[in-house]
């Protein structure tokens, strides 16, 4: 089994919007400094890099409920263990930061774009016209390399796509649609996790509409909740789905779960889902798979 194989997949966009592209870009040197120098003065920072190698070591969602639940009060200590010169450690705080709604264009992505070559992360559902920019600018770049060298959309986080479903505009449903027809011509006869979520985009947001907003979540209901509602498992799945409540934030407004289901001895799918709150509502804040098999 193939587990948490999408955590480390990390990402999509190109993500210097038009101002900085304008600007001198800073030292990656210089940048990693300062970070270094507000976590030496952190007395939480070590701690909280010791409980991010708890989770890499172990990859148990029990650790991970520990980042989650912290990850309100020790923001400056995740953006600066985005600055670390190990990798897994720099992803593991830029996906706490995402799953907190933390996640910012600003220092962290900033020193993992220099580490992915231009690559970052989706960071809400609500998709704010500034990073439709970047969307659109990363794709308008993108869409000129169909050719032998081309390579599949791969690389596009998950967490994105899902998050212009839950959008569900006439500019999300656009780029979703132009993605999948850029995918079929560039790159025939490939099946991948991506294609398959592009493929299924229109009926997802047919569906996220229908089911996939304003959810009624209390402790007791909170399994039926989400198995009404997860327009992103297959339907024939959703009602057994496992709904695991991995943590909720100090502050009560967001949770996340493990949704999973089996469809074999070696066949299933996990996600890793952050709702939010919205007045007397929860709303899916993000929608990211966890392993595969």
């Amino acid at each position: 089994m193939e587990m948490r194989a999408y955590i480390f997949a990390l990402l999509l966009l190109t993500f210097t919007s038009n101002a900085l592209a304008q600007s001198r870009p800073k030292s990656p040197v210089s940048d990693g400094a300062t970070a270094e120098k507000r976590a030496s003065i952190s007395p939480t920072y070590k701690d909280t890099v010791r409980w991010i190698n708890a989770w890499l070591k172990t990859e148990e969602n029990s650790e991970l409920a520990r980042l989650f639940a912290i990850g309100d009060v020790r923001t400056s200590d995740l953006i600066a263990a985005c600055h670390s010169t190990d990798q897994k450690i720099a992803e593991v705080a830029l996906l706490t930061l995402q799953l907190v709604g933390k996640l910012k264009y600003g220092s962290c992505p900033d020193s993992i774009s220099r580490k992915h070559d231009g690559l970052a992360l989706a960071s809400a559902s609500n998709i704010p016209d500034e990073d439709f920019k970047r969307i659109e600018e990363w794709w308008a770049r993108k869409r000129t390399r169909c050719g032998e060298d081309y390579e599949p959309l791969t690389d596009v986080d998950d967490s994105l796509l899902y998050a212009l479903i839950l959008d569900g505009s006439p500019r999300s449903k656009s780029v979703l649609d132009d993605m999948l027809a850029f995918e079929k011509a560039c790159a025939p006869g490939y099946t991948t996790i991506t294609g398959e979520i592009l493929e299924q985009s229109q009926s997802f947001i047919a569906v996220a509409r229908e089911i996939g907003h304003d959810l009624k979540v209390e402790p007791h209901t909170l399994e039926n909740s989400i198995r009404a509602s997860a327009f992103f498992l297959p339907s024939e799945y959703r009602k057994d789905c496992d709904v695991e409540e991995i943590a909720r934030n100090k502050t009560g407004d967001r949770i996340l779960l493990e949704v999973s289901y089996r469809c074999g001895m070696l066949c299933g799918r996990g996600y890793y889902v952050v709702l939010r709150k919205d007045g007397t509502v929860w709303q899916y804040a993000v929608i990211r798979m966890a392993w595969i098999s």
